[in-house]
């Protein structure tokens, strides 16, 4: 049985009243908690506003799910107001809070 280390835990970035956190880090199961999507929160209230998948995993149901998770190992505010994403694997996106457009970066 393979086993990994505990997913990395990620600050939240807030940006005009708004918390961004990956959504993985709460103890809620389910679809939107998974590895790859971005929360959105009032930074007030702590009321979600919204959740977006900001990357797809492909799982093998033959292996042990969390040896294949990707899970986000940064988040930071960007100076043009996006959010750059990088994930365990190296993997890189901007996310666009405001569209909320998702754009896969080199």
């Amino acid at each position: 049985m393979a086993s990994r280390p505990r997913a990395p835990q990620v600050p939240p970035v807030t940006i005009g009243g708004v918390r961004y956190e990956p959504t993985a880090q709460t103890a809620t199961p389910g679809p939107e908690h998974a590895p790859g999507v971005l929360g959105a929160y009032d930074a007030a209230s702590g009321a979600r506003l919204w959740t977006l998948e900001v990357y797809g995993q492909q799982i093998d149901s033959r292996l042990e799910r969390d040896v294949q998770e990707d899970h986000f190992q940064s988040l930071e505010a960007t100076p043009d107001g996006k959010l750059l994403i990088v994930t365990e694997t190296g993997r890189r996106y901007e996310v666009d809070p405001t569209t909320r457009g998702v754009r896969a970066l080199p």
